[in-house]
């Protein structure tokens, strides 16, 4: 977990009116692992925080290891939707999952193409519009300013992280190697940005 979450964890954790809800694999040797696993206190930048939050959590959806879960989601609807629309995952994902979707319940698939507004009114979802390319292209622009700034905070929350846990001597090897890995996992972002 990195700088903001973290932050958001030491304001809320000790804190039993507050729900913390967990979504997706929590790696071993990780905060999230040990909070999943019912630690009663963790370190959040070198300051021991009661666990007193309700702790909950909800694996992770992807189109391939979930797609089954995600089925049965469709299927327990009383009244079947008229039609679905994916947004999340990536492209080939999204396709294999609306095969199986078609296929298997025959309710239609959408998979919006960047730019794509729709009209959802009185269970019908229309196509409304694209946005011009220019537009399109602006907003690209936009993203990628607004990514370059959300790695700079997290750059600047890891280095908080590191001059107030890493330094002490009470660190254990898994904690160091799970943020060599994430800084791995950092660079080669920036480096494909770059690219």
């Amino acid at each position: 977990m990195f700088g903001r979450i973290k932050h958001h964890l030491k304001h809320n954790l000790w804190n039993e009116n507050n729900t913390i809800l967990f979504v997706g694999y929590q790696a071993p040797g990780t905060l999230g692992r040990k909070i999943v696993e019912g630690a009663k206190k963790v370190k959040i930048f070198g300051e021991e925080i009661a666990v007193n939050a309700r702790i909950e959590y909800i694996e992770g959806y992807s189109g391939h290891a979930d797609q089954e879960w995600l089925l049965n989601f469709v299927y327990s609807f009383i009244n079947k939707p008229k039609q679905i629309i994916l947004v999340h995952g990536e492209k080939t994902a999204q396709l294999e999952l609306k095969d199986k979707i078609l296929e298997e319940t025959k309710i239609p698939v959408t998979i919006p193409k960047y730019g794509e507004y729709y009209n959802i009114q009185d269970n019908e979802i229309n196509l409304e519009g694209r946005l011009e390319l220019e537009s399109v292209k602006r907003i690209q622009r936009v993203e990628i300013i607004n990514k370059v700034k959300m790695i700079k905070d997290e750059m600047s929350d890891m280095e908080e992280i590191l001059k107030t846990e890493i330094l002490t001597e009470d660190v254990r090897d898994d904690e160091i190697n799970s943020i060599t890995l994430k800084l791995k996992e950092i660079e080669k972002l920036i480096i494909g940005i770059i690219e």
